[in-house]
């Protein structure tokens, strides 16, 4: 069979919807065709006709009128040819990319159910849809402000993310993987594991030292670790106060050695003037505190991969 070629100018065909339902900005265009918004009404009837789906996955109704993650684009082939699944496979892993885009700068995650529906004249129909493990997220990413830099970073950090998984650029796909690993995990050390090993594998580093000094040149000694968020105080921990306990952890989950004493011990999570931010954070021991480090250290280093091409050549070998 031949192929038919897409008509021009023609409207979008399809839209593929992710929820979003952690989200605390606004709506957010981020290249053609992709954003960060509300459904349209008809969107959400079509959506509500799959509740089921929905249920099945724990997303419940006040994610409909949240916002999701947004993909129209147009596939005129007909259904039985190979480049009208090729294009229905590539929006799917385009969407999927814009995905790690929004957690790399906000890890506040999502359930990862995305929704593929054709468009009619009578509304949005559903065509089909993929599932993949949900994002947990971190807790201060659900409480803090999206940054004002985003509608600046992400429509570059997607377009940087999509061509190292086209490339393929192994090196920069790994420490995003791990980020999505850790992501899933719902044990907290599994996720200090992967997230301190995808820092590992940006700064190339081989002991506690090197560790230290490279990710501190790559992101900044004294640079925040959190962002602020409106309804709270903001964290105190900076870059240097915690990589080289965060190391430290790494390598004793990863020998199967004990704790030390100091990462079981409540210390609260504590706001810049040495105070817990809030009754609930004062209950913190220290690996939970390593833990939010961890994911939002390997962000910020993911952030200086892709937007400032800062990934480092050192070699390996380098003493602790």
């Amino acid at each position: 069979m031949q192929d038919t070629a897409p008509q021009a100018n023609s409207k979008p065909l399809f839209v593929l919807l992710t929820p979003l339902p952690t989200w605390r900005g606004t709506g957010q265009a981020i290249r053609e065709g992709i954003g960060i918004r509300r459904l349209a009404p008809l969107e959400c009837e079509a959506v509500k006709r799959s509740e089921e789906l929905l249920q099945h996955h724990d997303i419940g109704e006040s994610a409909i009128s949240g916002h999701w993650l947004c993909y129209e684009f147009e596939n005129s082939y007909p259904p039985d040819n190979v480049r009208y699944r090729r294009r229905q496979e590539a929006a799917f892993k385009l969407l999927l990319h814009a995905m790690y885009a929004v957690q790399i700068l906000v890890p506040v995650g999502a359930p990862n159910l995305l929704l593929l529906y054709r468009q009619t004249v009578d509304g949005p129909v559903l065509d089909s849809s993929q599932h993949r493990p949900a994002y947990i997220g971190t807790v201060w990413a659900r409480l803090c402000d999206v940054p004002v830099s985003f509608g600046d970073e992400i429509p570059v950090l997607l377009d940087r993310l999509h061509e190292a998984f086209q490339k393929p650029i192994l090196r920069q796909q790994i420490p995003v993987w791990l980020l999505e690993q850790g992501l899933i995990a719902a044990d907290r050390h599994i996720r200090i594991l992967l997230w301190a090993t995808g820092l590992d594998g940006i700064t190339q580093s081989a002991g506690t030292g090197a560790f230290a000094e490279r990710l501190c040149g790559l992101l900044g000694p004294d640079t925040d670790i959190f962002p602020a968020a409106a309804a709270h105080r903001k964290p105190g921990y900076r870059v240097r106060g915690v990589v080289g306990d965060l190391y430290l952890l790494r390598n004793e989950m990863a020998h199967g050695l004990p704790f030390h004493e100091k990462f079981r011990k409540t210390r609260g999570f504590i706001a810049e003037d040495g105070e817990p931010i809030s009754d609930e954070f004062a209950k913190y021991r220290y690996d939970q505190v390593l833990e939010e480090c961890a994911g939002f250290l390997l962000c910020q280093a993911l952030k200086e991969v892709f937007l400032r091409n800062c990934l480092s050549d050192a070699p390996a070998d380098v003493p602790a």
